[in-house]
């Protein structure tokens, strides 16, 4: 949970942790009886332990019942593979669960290492490649795009400077800093124009740094979850496919309790 107590508040741990509980009850998980389980940025390898070869699923998990969403996981054995182009997913299918695997969202350069695996594997690799549209905005405004199913919610930027002239949107350089008791993600243009930083804790971020060359931006969910971003400005409350200016008008009047932990602690993870 990562709880921060403050002493001189007369603040006790059990009461600060009932807090966080009962926020995440109220706020962050009513979407969870409609969701499915899927895989994201995903694979299916062909193991071989010697005694026996199988298969298993890989890639970025959400709507697990025992996992956090955005962490990377396999699957156990994988018993079947069937191919849905009216949903346009896969359906992968073990001895306890079925996951949905988006079909723009394989990663094929890694399933090219196994392509006899997937019924008409170069059909679907030729319709579904790149296929992807990245959330854009206007020039001289900065977007930064969250999502539950991306490892640190990082999903994109996108910021063209005012005047451009060729309307390209600047490259960028995007990578976690794993410290020794908190990770923090990076997001840096080239020349630094734009340069983001936040906490990454359970289905929310906390900024700790908003350099966006004097330029408004925004924050956009394209996940299937609720998520926070706690900014300069307050706590700003993004449903799935929301898109919000970061301004104090969009911000919570009365902002939940949220988990302040890792989003991956070192114990369990790395």
């Amino acid at each position: 949970m990562g709880i921060h107590r403050n002493p001189l508040s007369g603040e006790t741990y059990e009461s600060l942790g009932r807090e966080i509980m009962e926020s995440y009850i109220a706020n962050l998980s009513s979407h969870q009886e409609d969701r499915k389980l899927m895989l994201h940025n995903w694979h299916i390898s062909e193991e071989d332990s010697g005694a026996e070869e199988y298969k298993l699923g890989h890639g970025i998990v959400t709507g697990h019942q025992r996992l956090s969403d955005s962490v990377r996981m396999h699957t156990s054995d994988v018993r079947g593979i069937e191919i849905d182009e009216v949903e346009g997913e896969l359906i992968l299918t073990t001895r306890n669960s079925v996951y949905h695997c988006p079909l723009s969202d394989c990663n094929f350069d890694r399933q090219d290492q196994y392509p006899g695996i997937i019924p008409e594997y170069e059909k679907l690799k030729q319709t579904y490649k790149d296929t992807v549209v990245r959330p854009s905005v206007e020039p001289g405004k900065v977007l930064l795009v969250l999502s539950n199913f991306c490892e640190y919610y990082f999903h994109s930027l996108c910021y063209v400077p005012a005047g451009s002239e060729n309307g390209v949107p600047l490259s960028y350089k995007a990578s976690p800093h794993i410290g020794m008791f908190q990770d923090s993600f990076l997001i840096r243009t080239d020349g630094w124009k734009i340069d983001l930083r936040y906490f990454p804790h359970y289905q929310n971020v906390e900024f700790y740094g908003e350099s966006t060359d004097g330029c408004p931006w925004y924050i956009e969910n394209t996940g299937d979850a609720v998520l926070f971003a706690k900014t300069s400005v307050g706590t700003i409350r993004l449903a799935p496919g929301e898109r919000k200016e970061v301004q104090r008008e969009n911000t919570e009047e009365n902002p939940p309790m949220l988990p302040r932990g890792d989003l991956y602690p070192a114990g369990i993870i790395k």
